[in-house]
């Protein structure tokens, strides 16, 4: 490296710095802009109407500029969702053994993650039903500013109570974003843009990973700003973010209440009908045929190894390999998050070329369905040191072998919602997707909770790694015996 280029990245560093302490420094300022935001999105709402409304026009390949700007704000929306979540994996050594520590054990720290994943995922169909009734933005935007204030009360934390209390509060605010997020992006991109525009959404959670990953660096050396600090910087970031949404973020338009001309009301109905449905009308479409319990099953078991993973990953490199937090941190959501990133947007591009094409709509399972056929294999001799065999791959092959759960990840993220769309009835695309989230963040709390309690037993956390990779083709054939729908 030149001396140029060095100090470039020097400059770049100590910009970063300068901007956290920034942040930092107004970071106190957070409950209260976050009352004046909450007031703003009340009076909003009050203004425009809390309902969600029925959709107007016919699907287009060309949505518009709101379209796409939904998914720009989104896309910052869900990256800091999930760096807010991840960041208490990345920084476990410091919460727990730190000089600014939490007295806990491993267990308890896996109940901490299994607390936020219980109230997660019980409360996701209850998000999703809401989104599928009242307006998205305003439930998105409730959902970022509450999960921000709790992020920020993460770090003034003393005690495991209070931990435990505000990252459960963290599963309430964060389970109605998602549903409501990937419902609206649909609700814009109905036809042969929606798998692109969802993958791209989805891509920012594996930006806020990866930035995620960096947090030890940001608690430690160069920015020094420990482990509590740095969760109540990243809070006030998501309040002070709010005011962009609910400049750049709309509903989509409505279709009219009364359609002036006869020959429209053949077309307006089904429209006009769209918001008026009990929840008995959406659980039955769901649970007609076997679509949707496959789904259900297909996402909780894929759930294993995903959330197991961004909860433990960091520790059991340290464990496998003796790194230390810093650099297992960013090793640990770098390289995985980066093979999510690239294979969310080339899956979203091939499976609307391949619906397009076959004009099929079960083409796009296929995809993750392939990805986790070839990926639980990977991760399965990825962990064969750490069962105990005679077996080195060193740090680099792990990586890279583990990293092609984050392929079929990746895939699965671009696709389940536009798949989800074609095997339900649209009207409650919210609410299925909410259901989904219960069985996958499910199993992920019984994972996250069963790494901790192997830990603390002095079994390696490669074994459940192990059996979650197993589990991953499962997962992949069932895609592919998904009933077929018409086009």
């Amino acid at each position: 490296m030149t001396t140029t280029q060095t100090e470039e990245l020097n400059a770049m560093q100590q910009a970063l710095v300068d901007f956290m302490t920034w942040c930092a420094n107004l970071a106190p300022s957070t409950l209260i802009l976050s009352i004046v935001i909450a007031a703003i999105a009340i009076f909003l709402g009050i203004k425009n109407g809390f309902r969600n409304k029925p959709l107007a026009g016919s699907p287009s390949d060309s949505p518009g500029k709101w379209a796409w700007a939904c998914v720009a704000v989104l896309w910052v929306v869900v990256m800091l969702n999930y760096f807010d979540r991840q960041l208490l994996a990345v920084l476990n050594q410091s919460i727990t053994e730190g000089s600014d520590k939490i007295a806990m054990t491993q267990a308890q720290f896996g109940s901490v993650t299994s607390a936020f994943l219980i109230v997660y995922a019980a409360l996701s169909p209850v998000g999703g039903y809401l989104a599928d009734r009242f307006s998205r933005k305003f439930i998105i935007l409730c959902s970022l500013v509450v999960w921000s204030v709790v992020t920020y009360m993460t770090g003034a934390s003393e005690s495991y109570g209070e931990l435990i209390f505000w990252r459960a509060l963290m599963g309430v605010s964060e389970a109605f974003y998602i549903p409501a997020a990937l419902a609206l992006i649909t609700d814009y991109h109905r036809g042969k843009t929606r798998s692109l525009a969802t993958g791209l959404h989805m891509s920012g959670i594996y930006a806020g990973q990866i930035m995620a990953g960096y947090g030890a660096a940001m608690a430690g050396s160069p920015c020094q700003l420990g482990w509590r600090l740095t969760f109540e910087t990243f809070g006030f970031i998501g309040v002070a973010y709010a005011l962009v949404v609910i400049f750049f973020l709309r509903d989509p338009e409505s279709a009219p209440a009364a359609p002036a001309a006869a020959d429209e009301k053949e077309e307006a109905a089904p429209a006009a009908a769209s918001a008026d449905f009990t929840l008995r009308d959406v659980l039955q479409n769901l649970f007609t045929g076997r679509a949707f319990a496959m789904l259900l099953v297909a996402y909780a078991i894929a759930g294993f190894a995903n959330w197991f993973l961004m909860n433990w990953y960091p520790r059991l490199l340290i464990d496998m390999f003796g790194v230390s937090e810093a650099e297992a941190g960013p090793q640990a959501t770098t390289w995985i998050n980066f093979a999510k990133y690239g294979a969310v947007l080339l899956a979203a591009v091939i499976a609307d070329a391949w619906y397009a094409r076959t004009k099929n709509p079960n083409s796009r399972a296929y995809v993750p369905g392939i990805g986790f056929c070839l990926a639980g294999p990977c991760v399965v001799i990825a962990m064969l040191p750490a069962l105990g065999l005679p077996i080195e791959f060193g740090l680099t092959a792990t990586l890279a072998l583990v990293a092609t759960q984050g392929i079929a990840q990746g895939s699965l993220d671009a696709t389940l919602m536009p798949v989800l769309r074609t095997q339900i009835d649209e009207r409650f695309a919210a609410t299925g997707y909410g259901m989904l989230n219960l069985t996958s963040v499910g199993a992920g709390a019984l994972i996250s909770w069963l790494g901790g309690y192997l830990k603390d037993a002095n079994v390696g956390l490669g074994l459940p790694l192990s059996i979650a990779g197993m589990l991953m083709v499962v997962c992949g054939l069932m895609f592919f015996f998904l009933p077929q729908k018409k086009a």
